[in-house]
């Protein structure tokens, strides 16, 4: 079946160039629909009550105030509870392995650095629109994989380690 109506989405970035990049990308593909449009956790929170959207791409950190800068990715578990069915693609600079793990954690179906070519972001958003979750951009899956091969190569297992106790899952990993 084809469709004929376009996919509406919303954008959000706590810069307010990306947000019109992001727009005029988005529209420039006649599929796409910006319904909305943040440059604030709160804004993009109180945008999503009141727009149906099908995607909500958000640019991280777009933290939710001063007093949770320590919650990187509370916009994120907030757009969860806020659009529970809605999937959710964060836009990020970020390629440290355990800030991709949390973001997927706090709700991001897929993810996508800010260094991606714009077809790969795109793809990033097709394959998160036609269900799958755990979507992972190159350049993203890239860091994952190399610093899975870092970890690997860091472990040394002729050395003491005393009475550490290691899980089997963790002797696994490290192997």
């Amino acid at each position: 079946m084809v469709r004929t109506d376009k996919i509406r989405l919303v954008v959000a970035d706590e810069q307010p160039a990306i947000v019109l990049g992001l727009q005029s990308w988005f529209e420039a593909r006649e599929r796409y629909r910006v319904v909305a449009s943040a440059t604030g956790a709160q804004q993009l929170l109180l945008k999503l009550r009141d727009a149906s959207s099908e995607l909500v791409i958000v640019g991280c950190p777009l933290s939710l105030d001063a007093r949770a800068a320590g919650d990187r990715f509370g916009i994120l578990r907030a757009l969860r509870e806020c659009v529970p069915h809605t999937p959710i693609v964060a836009l990020t600079r970020d390629t440290d392995p355990l800030a991709v793990r949390a973001m997927q954690r706090a709700g991001a179906d897929g993810i996508a650095s800010t260094r991606d070519e714009l077809k790969d972001f795109g793809r990033v958003c097709e394959r998160v629109l036609s269900g799958v979750t755990g979507v992972l951009s190159r350049r993203i899956a890239a860091c994952m994989e190399s610093e899975g091969q870092s970890a690997h190569g860091t472990f040394n297992s002729h050395a003491v380690y005393g009475d550490v106790r290691l899980s089997a899952t963790t002797l696994a990993a490290r192997m």
